[in-house]
């Protein structure tokens, strides 16, 4: 049984449905569940943005939405990429965001309201607000 509930993503946006998503995924669409990684990362909880995203990932799968499937997985990265913050593996981790970057048309903006944006500018800006975070010594900051 193939159960969705688009009509939740408002509650998913704002965190409420967050611990019901990630132990009953199969319930949310993966555009819901997406949109509420975007949310997490917004929100500073890097961990529970990468979960929804593996989550949004595997209904993007279900549903072959190969374009999405990539999106949410340039996103993934930069929740990891964030979580492992100044790291060897948080370096490594914000290369492949710039090179998977560098391979989209377009991506949702991780900042609401996560409208499409060209994934070269998104490029720019996260490449921008890395080296302001390294000079700032804030790695837990979001591009924009």
């Amino acid at each position: 049984m193939h159960l969705r509930l688009a009509p939740v993503t408002p509650l998913l946006e704002r965190g409420t449905l967050w611990p019901l998503a990630l132990r009953t995924p199969w319930m949310f669409t993966g555009h819901s569940l997406h949109r509420a990684g975007l949310c997490a990362l917004t929100e500073g909880a890097p961990r529970a943005a990468e979960d929804l995203f593996e989550h949004a990932a595997l209904r993007y799968r279900e549903d072959l939405r190969t374009e999405a499937l990539a999106r949410v997985r340039v996103h993934q990265r930069m929740a990891r990429a964030l979580a492992a913050g100044s790291s060897g593996e948080g370096e490594q981790l914000r290369l492949d965001v710039e090179h998977a970057l560098g391979q989209l048309e377009r991506i949702e903006s991780p900042v609401a309201p996560f409208d499409l944006v060209d994934a070269h500018t998104l490029l720019a800006t996260w490449l921008a607000r890395q080296d302001d975070d390294a000079d700032a010594g804030h790695e837990d900051r979001l591009a924009a």
